[in-house]
């Protein structure tokens, strides 16, 4: 066993003996006595002063919001037991958890009503749209769960007497795996006062920052504000409206508050501290627990679901993976798995086997620079130990040849090589844009084939020669040429090609959407004398001469003994034969040991799609006969795949991610016998603590390598760095990591930058079915509100209680469940459990009317059949933008169009399709983008937006048409939010710059500096480091940490929300219904007078 390293160790090395209090504390509340927090997922509670702490809840699953009942014997809390986030409520005594909600969303506790008979919730249960919740409550006794009001609700407080809500309306950026302290830009909420059903509300005076976290102390409203830049706490005295700064933290925010209506009780720096409102005196707890933490136990674990690599041995007896930061070999058929690494604390990753299959090749992290590693095939010695170069991500791509030198790259777009025996290395090119290197190496090693970007987004083909240290451009420029390989011969150089690529090229724009690009397979013949791969052959009577060889044929001999490759680059262009394959998409282009083709092909979108919704999107395996030239696909379900080094062993990987393995002979009949790789064994020990600290060490390399900024916008990234690795030691779950690697990046103060994911524990999920419909409850009667009857064009969109032929009807009562009789003492949802997908009997009772049946009715019930469905907000969206639609054309008297866009991805792009082009025919257009969740660059959607008039056409017989087709010339509006962001930011950013119409709203989110190229942490977790940024024609950083304000500014009131009104696209509605009265149409609605003369 590799012990770990010194920088691996930084942070834990105290952990046992640690005797400062314990960190990481978070999520306080306080009553009369006591105090509760939330420590390593586990809901705690202890004296005021910090004393006799005990863990209230034990298990796996996260607890969150603890919140004590007036009376302090309760304590409310969210939980995820089930894998959905539901409100519980356990003794401050101890003892079971009772659960008290059931519906697949997420549930948040907020806190109690006054008088202790109902916990505050928020849920985005009932939300059709949008990324904020509504506020909820349930009995603590347990029952039907109420909605407050319909106005946005993120996190709430009632007020003394319980008639008021403070409370912050819409969500932060800083939130979850975002980390984004000080936002400037729309998500800025501010604190909100009002009291369900008045005719007004008050707003806390605000400024572009966030204000969260409000609590009531007598009559005032105390809550969190980073407008200082540092998070603290502010009060607001309602009747002399005057705002005052209550805390002046600056090193470390205030992350949450809470109050028993005297002293407020806070988390900073994950330590717990007191605020007296009346004096502002802070006074600090300690807490010191050692409780006993699963996640820490050292384990044994499945290192597949960490794979990142697999290749094969030269002769395909093993195969190598990388999986988990270790190196194993893994037997096709006879012995064990070995893992060669056997490191704690490091990662090693990039495995290659050497052309000789004597060693192999692997990256390590040791000491904190990627390293290059060459030991013995069975792991017994380290044989060479390289730097790679500066610090920097390196990516170990090829062995082959010769076997005197590996092929690599690094994230500043370098390509590199470096030489076995003296660890000399060699820069060979760097490429233009951040595209990854396909690459192929001759037999005798002196070739190098790689793909290369130009400054037109199309790749071309590059031929390296390491005896020369030459490069020459092998293809034209005019088409994106990818996937280079040497066929095993040394004659041929294979390559894909496709001429049409050209508007797929740029995948940031949304135009590039269902654009399927055809490729073609092509050879270059190396050698000025050789042959096409494609000239038929022809069975003829050897000539035998039994002259002497002439010099040229003994050179002959010698290079074919050699495998010297051959290769004339003089008119090499002129040489390259396009093979009789269909045009699709193919990659991975491999050659067989006798010269045979093999590639995937893939489906692309645009063609077709499938009953649930999902585009066809599987792979396949091909083979391509060269001397038959005929194809035949003989694997289905791949999507990688590679051969040995001798061409006579496959190994891929199906779509589901199983690895399998198949011999390769002269002559392949579909479909191809494969065999399972059996990597059960494929297992390592890990200790928790020691891969956490590899984990944070790379997560703070990677946002410096991969930040697009290498000046880090001036920040102390090590100090930084430090800062955090302190709290390492109170780290006490995989969670709280992501939670400790976020706060740091959020120092960055940028959008995107995000940490999730990796072994994380998973809840085994007990699916609640739905009805499509909204239930409430009335007179202890569980009644059906509303029912979605979904899209009648979506298959997918399934509704169970619109079926033709049920006969429920709104006002309808549900009065029994599979025969279990339900009133409003028992939650309906909690009937629900498990039946998604199943048939469930309902018994319903019918509301005043005559109902048909063949069988008698008892007191108007009937019994139906119906199948409940996982997510009803597929239906509830629907129905939103088909109320906006209507809503905007009833208005207009059917002069205006609606088009709502979810993202500016498949999904708006989908969407802006159905709804736009069926609506040319109105004369002005409501583009709605709130709640907007990004996605591309939506150039498709602007540039049908600003199509001009260009001509009209006459048939003999029906309407006139124009061109250019499927256009608004008339006015138009965007609605645009805080909600909205990202390409949600550009596109209304693009409307206003191309002078398209309106912003209507608020303003939005700011984020463009884009999304992640870097790779997983070691645990397959994910670190998305922001690397590219948007600037304006002007040269100006613009949008970022700012958003795209609006030129009408209307906010969605509360109030009138509450009313069922939409202020926002009221205003819309009314905006362009005036710029219609002076709007000049300037589409000819008559043709001209038919010519009377010939000729005319």
């Amino acid at each position: 066993m590799i012990k770990i390293t010194a920088l691996a160790m930084i942070g834990w090395l105290n952990f046992g003996a640690v005797t400062a209090s314990t960190k990481l504390l978070s999520q306080p509340d306080i009553s009369d006595n006591q105090i509760t927090f939330v420590y390593a997922g586990d809901i705690w509670i202890a004296q005021k002063d910090g004393s006799l702490p005990r863990r209230l809840t034990s298990m796996a699953a996260d607890e969150q919001n603890p919140y004590f009942s007036p009376d302090g014997k309760w304590i409310a809390f969210s939980a995820n037991y089930n894998n959905n986030f539901d409100v519980y409520l356990i003794p401050t005594s101890g003892g079971q958890a009772r659960r008290l909600t059931w519906y697949p969303a997420a549930d948040w506790v907020n806190g109690w009503s006054p008088d202790g008979k109902f916990i505050l919730f928020t849920s985005r249960r009932e939300m059709r749209q949008g990324r904020s919740a509504q506020a909820w409550q349930v009995a603590a006794k347990g029952g039907f769960p109420g909605r407050i009001m319909d106005a946005i609700v993120q996190q709430a407080s009632w007020s003394a007497d319980g008639k008021t809500l403070a409370y912050q309306p819409y969500i932060t950026a800083h939130r979850g795996p975002s980390g984004w302290r000080n936002h400037r830009g729309g998500s800025t909420p501010p604190i909100w006062i009002l009291s369900p059903g008045a005719n007004n509300y008050i707003e806390i005076p605000h400024v572009r920052a966030s204000d969260t976290n409000p609590m009531w102390v007598g009559g005032d409203v105390f809550f969190i504000s980073d407008r200082d830049r540092a998070k603290n706490i502010y009060q607001y005295q309602l009747k002399d409206k005057k705002l005052i700064q209550k805390t002046q933290h600056k090193n470390w925010d205030i992350q949450s508050a809470n109050t028993d209506g005297k002293t407020i009780i806070f988390s900073s720096g994950g330590e717990l501290h007191l605020l007296n409102p009346e004096n502002n005196k802070v006074t600090d707890i300690s807490i010191d627990i050692h409780p006993d933490l699963p996640e820490l136990r050292t384990q044994w674990k499945d290192a597949m679901p960490a794979m990142e690599k697999v290749v094969f041995s030269p002769t395909g007896k093993r195969a190598l993976i990388s999986a988990r930061g270790e190196i194993f070999t893994v037997p096709l058929k006879e012995g064990s798995v070995r893992n060669l690494t056997k490191t704690d604390g490091i990662r090693e990753r990039d495995g290659l086997w050497s052309p000789k299959g004597d060693k192999i090749a692997y990256s390590s992290d040791k000491d904190g620079v990627q390293k290059l590693i060459i030991r013995d095939q069975y792991g017994d010695k380290i044989i060479h130990r390289y730097a790679l170069g500066k610090p920097a991500d390196y990516q170990l791509l090829l062995w082959a040849g010769k076997g005197n030198k590996i092929i690599y790259a690094d994230n500043h777009l370098h390509l590199w090589s470096i030489n076995i025996n003296s660890g000399k290395r060699r820069l060979i090119d760097t490429n233009n844009r951040r595209s990854p290197f396909n690459i192929s190496l001759s037999k005798d090693g002196r070739w190098l084939a790689y793909n290369k970007s130009g400054a037109n987004f199309l790749s071309n083909i590059n031929l390296y020669d390491f005896k020369s240290a030459t490069q020459t451009v092998l293809t034209d420029g005019m088409s994106l040429a990818d996937n280079p390989v040497f066929s095993p011969d040394g004659k041929y150089l294979y390559f894909t090609a496709s001429t049409n690529a050209g508007t797929t090229a740029v995948g940031l724009d949304m135009s590039t959407q269902e654009r399927p690009v055809r490729m073609g397979i092509y050879a270059f013949v190396l050698a000025k004398d050789g042959k096409s791969p494609l000239i038929p052959t022809s069975d003829e009577e050897e000539i035998k001469n039994k002259d002497k060889k002439t010099d040229k044929d003994k050179t002959d001999d010698k290079n074919e003994k050699d495998n010297v490759v051959k290769v004339d680059l003089a008119g090499i262009q002129n040489r390259m034969v396009a093979l009789p394959v269909d045009q699709k998409a193919y990659s991975a282009l491999n050659v067989t040991a006798d010269g045979n083709l093999l590639y995937i092909n893939t489906d692309q979108p645009g063609d077709s799609v499938k009953a649930n919704g999902n585009p066809e999107n599987d792979s396949r395996l091909v083979y391509f006969d060269m001397e038959d030239q005929k194809v035949a696909t003989i694997v289905e379900h791949v999507r990688q795949f590679k051969l040995s080094e001798d061409g006579k062993h496959l190994l891929a990987i199906t779509n589901e991610g199983k690895i399998i393995s198949a011999e390769i002979k002269e002559k392949i009949k579909a479909p191809l016998k494969t065999e399972p790789l059996n990597t059960a064994d494929v297992k390592l020990e890990i200790n928790p603590r020691h891969e956490w600290s590899q984990i944070f060490n790379e997560v703070w390399r990677t946002e410096r390598d991969y930040f697009y900024a290498k000046n880090m916008h001036g920040l102390d990234w090590k100090a930084l760095g430090t800062k955090y690795r302190n709290l390492l030691p109170w780290v006490a779950r995989r969670a709280d990591l992501n939670r400790l690697m976020v706060d740091m990046i959020s120092e960055m103060e940028v959008g995107h930058n995000r940490v999730f994911g990796g072994d994380l524990p998973k809840e085994k999920p007990v699916p609640v079915g739905l009805l499509g419909a909204d239930i409430r409850l009335k007179n202890n009667t569980y009644v059906v509100e509303k029912i979605y009857t979904g899209e009648n064009w979506n298959p997918a969109l399934k509704a169970p209680l619109a079926a033709p032929g049920l006969g429920i009807k709104v006002g309808d009562s549900i009065v029994a469940v599979n025969g279990t009789a339900v009133d409003g003492s028992r939650n309906l949802f909690s009937l629900f459990e498990n039946t998604v997908g199943k048939q469930v009997t309902l018994t319903v009772k019918a509301k005043n009317r005559q109902l048909k049946s063949k069988h008698k009715i008892k007191n108007k019930t009937h019994k139906v059949i119906i199948e409940p469905i996982a997510n009803e907000r597929g239906l509830r969206f629907w129905s939103w933008i088909e109320e906006n639609r209507k809503a905007v054309d009833k208005a207009t008297k059917g002069k205006v169009g609606y088009v709502y866009l979810p993202d500016t991805a498949a999904g708006g792009f989908t969407l802006f399709n159905r709804m736009f082009f069926a609506q040319t025919d109105k004369k002005a257009m409501i583009i709605d983008e709130r709640r907007n969740s990004g996605g591309q660059a939506a150039n498709y959607i602007t540039d049908i937006l600003t199509r001009k008039y260009l001509a009209s056409w006459k048939d003999r017989d029906g309407m006139l048409f124009d061109t250019p087709g499927g256009a608004v010339y008339g006015p138009k509006v965007m609605l645009i939010d805080q909600d909205a962001g990202s390409g949600g930011d550009f596109l209304p950013y693009s409307f206003k710059r191309l002078k398209i119409g309106k912003l209507i709203g608020k303003t939005t989110w700011g984020g463009l500096i884009g999304i992640a190229a870097n790779r997983q942490t070691i645990d397959g977790g994910m670190v998305l480091v922001p690397f590219f940024r948007f600037f304006t024609p002007e040269g100006e950083w613009h949008v970022e940490n700012e958003g795209v304000s609006p030129d009408l500014d209307v906010v969605l009131n509360p109030v009138l929300v509450n009313k069922g009104r939409d202020t926002q696209l009221e205003a819309a509605i009314k905006e362009v219904l005036s710029e219609l009265k002076t709007y000049k149409p300037i589409k000819r609605e008559k043709a001209p007078g038919l010519p009377t003369k010939v000729g005319q």
